[in-house]
């Protein structure tokens, strides 16, 4: 009774310099909102539902008992497996690239960042691997709770702990679950292999099904319903993260870089670029630039679809 008035409920929330935890619990079929890509480390527990993502140009089903491990920087989304989805209970626990470069500064033998770049996926756990997340889970809880003398440390030491028994404990052959591979899938992976090689030139929708051999209609319905994207949201989510790149990387102006991705205008650059990261080319330029990848800040995007 009531729960079409409850959309979700976050049940736990702690954050540390670097750590990010939350539960959250839906209660009706829900898909993710474009903008996603963030320079955390991600890393989404199912207790209770079902969900799909797609990422990589590939779509994966995860259930009950999963862990999808997102690597930074990855352009990805989470949707609804299926229509009649009635909501999910899940976990996230977010890591920064700066937290995760600490670790592996003051254990080198540990390579977490290096183990994470190659081995990110949704995950099927067994019982014991369960339990070992929910553990780290409810150690955290403790901690960002009761926050006593020494609590960042321990948190501190309760990841170090999980993310090194994972690194060196868990195959991804073995543990990593396969895309989806029906015709559907196989369709929709064509589509986006397309638009990730072609995002910086000005392509037309009769361009794609021409060159796919689709027609438009259902080129744009399939992928929608496939990935949670449209076609130009997709282009456009590509082209600002490779904008983002540039601002930091390169002296490039923002016109330059505007007609370099393939923008129809540098109004039109500026535009999607504020939609995306909620701020200007100019001011994340300013901000970000002259900085090193490996010491560059933290995106902070508010990614109102998790925390």
């Amino acid at each position: 009774m009531g729960l079409n008035k409850v959309e979700n409920k976050i049940t736990f929330f702690g954050k540390v310099d670097g750590v990010s935890v939350e539960q959250l619990i839906r209660y009706q079929k829900f898909d993710m909102k474009v903008k996603h890509f963030h320079s955390q480390y991600e890393f989404f527990y199912i207790i209770e539902g079902k969900r799909q993502f797609f990422f990589d140009n590939k779509s994966y089903n995860a259930y009950a008992g999963d862990l999808a491990i997102i690597d930074t920087n990855l352009v990805h989304t989470t949707r609804t497996v299926d229509e009649d989805d009635s909501g999910y209970n899940r976990v996230i626990l977010y890591i920064d690239y700066e937290q995760m470069c600490a670790f592996d500064k003051m254990y080198p033998g540990l390579n977490l960042v290096d183990f994470f770049h190659k081995n990110y996926g949704i995950y099927h756990f067994n019982d014991e691997q369960r339990a070992n997340f929910l553990n780290l889970y409810r150690d955290l809880r403790h901690e960002f709770t009761k926050k006593q003398s020494g609590y960042k440390d321990r948190i501190s030491v309760y990841l170090l702990a999980w993310l090194s028994r994972f690194s060196q404990s868990y195959s991804k052959n073995e543990n990593v679950a396969s895309p989806r591979d029906d015709a559907r899938a196989q369709t929709v992976f064509r589509i986006s292999s397309y638009l990730e090689k072609n995002y910086t030139q000005q392509i037309s929708l009769e361009e794609i099904s021409d060159k796919l051999y689709l027609s438009k209609y259902y080129l744009c319905r399939i992928f929608k319903e496939y990935t949670g994207f449209t076609i130009t949201e997709y282009v456009n989510i590509f082209r600002i993260k490779k904008a983002t790149d540039l601002l930091e990387t390169t002296d490039k102006s923002i016109l330059e870089i505007s007609d370099l991705l393939g923008f129809e205008s540098m109004t039109y650059f500026e535009r999607v670029f504020k939609k995306f990261l909620n701020i200007t080319p100019l001011k994340y330029k300013k901000s970000h630039h002259s900085v090193t990848y490996g010491e560059k800040e933290l995106n902070t995007i508010d990614d109102s679809d998790y925390i």
